[in-house]
């Protein structure tokens, strides 16, 4: 017995499944080692998500004043909800709603280059007194801004006309993502469903460290690889179908009450002084004319404009001159297409 359990066939034998016992522990302490890894970061991704995973998470108990909409994607719950969400803004015009003698009012709705301080709505309230400019001074993505527009349309506000203010990263916003894709949580936070794949989805959906990787590939996004730069060249069919979608939306509910909308087409940085096209504001125009909006295209006035640097300031918002530049070509249009209007300022007090 000695010989057998001695011999070199018995020993190489042994030393092969001592080997596989290794390998099997290894393994195993490797899994366990994963597992509680993941375990770990999945319980601190539960615990403290950081922000960028935040907008992903249909149980967010961030606040918020939204409810789901089958048009726009969300819609606000009530005129409470929506002055909770913009505090100190929004009660100044309460006694504009529901006004049969109200002041004829100019209602603005757009990013940045409306709502900021020293931007296109404060602009107009210096130079054209003979309207109350309502805007809440807060930039909300394109299909927001529309459907807040509608909103406060059957909440009473009864502008003498509504300017949807839009600049070319308004409709990229569509490509990140899309109206579909819109969600508000129970507590009325907007958030945004991840695109996922058919295989593992369920995985990415349910697990925070998962949905944390799957977000780092772009691949969650509604049009994942489309740049905001593409806009100046073409615009994407899928994002294409969203605004005119958001369009008709807000077209239904002007028309109910009739109120004239203008859409008002920012040109950007790149377009006047780098020389980039225009695609993304002529699939605005012919989207937004289709609805029967009127379009106000200010892009001649700024590319003919002798001291284009001086349109901007350093961040590429518009400076004072751009945008006094954009109000006066604004009014011009307006008095050229609306008789109502024969009461604005001259275009040329207003110019730079």
């Amino acid at each position: 017995m000695a010989l057998v359990t001695s011999s070199p066939a018995w020993l190489a034998f042994r030393g092969g499944v001592r080997a596989v016992r290794r390998r099997v522990a290894f393994a195993a302490g490797a899994m366990v080692a994963a597992m509680a890894a993941f375990a770990v970061g999945e319980l601190y991704l539960r615990a403290a998500p950081p922000g960028d995973l935040a907008p992903y998470l249909p149980e967010s108990d961030r606040p918020g004043p939204f409810r789901n909409d089958p048009t726009f994607g969300v819609q606000y719950r009530s005129l409470d909800a929506l002055a909770t969400d913009n505090p100190g803004r929004f009660d100044p015009y309460r006694p504009l709603f529901n006004n049969p003698d109200g002041p004829r009012t100019w209602a603005f709705f757009g990013s940045s280059f409306a709502q900021a301080p020293k931007m296109l709505a404060d602009t107009s309230r210096q130079f054209v007194p003979q309207r109350v400019i309502f805007n809440l001074g807060k930039n909300e993505p394109l299909a927001v801004r529309m459907a807040q527009a509608s909103f406060l349309l059957d909440n009473g506000l009864k502008p003498e006309r509504i300017f949807l203010v839009c600049i070319p990263l308004d409709v990229h916003m569509l490509a990140l993502h899309g109206l579909d894709q819109y969600r508000a949580t129970e507590s009325g936070a907007l958030v945004y469903a991840p695109r996922v794949p058919p295989v593992g989805g369920g995985l990415i959906q349910s697990s925070r460290l998962a949905l944390k990787g799957w977000t780092r590939t772009t691949l969650h996004l509604n049009r994942p690889f489309f740049p905001a730069s593409a806009l100046y060249s073409r615009v994407d069919s899928v994002v294409r179908a969203d605004l005119r979608t958001a369009f008709s939306g807000l077209a239904e509910t002007t028309a109910r009450h009739r109120v004239p909308v203008t859409v008002v087409l920012l040109p950007s940085y790149d377009q006047v002084l780098r020389g980039a096209g225009f695609a993304v504001q002529d699939a605005l125009a012919e989207d937004a004319h289709a609805v029967g909006f009127d379009v106000c295209d200010t892009r001649a006035a700024f590319l003919a404009w002798p001291n284009k640097p001086g349109l901007f300031i350093p961040d590429k918002h518009f400076s004072d001159v751009g945008n006094r530049l954009l109000l006066a070509t604004i009014i011009e249009h307006l008095k050229a297409n609306d008789p109502g209007a024969a009461d604005l300022p001259n275009p040329a007090e207003v110019r730079p």
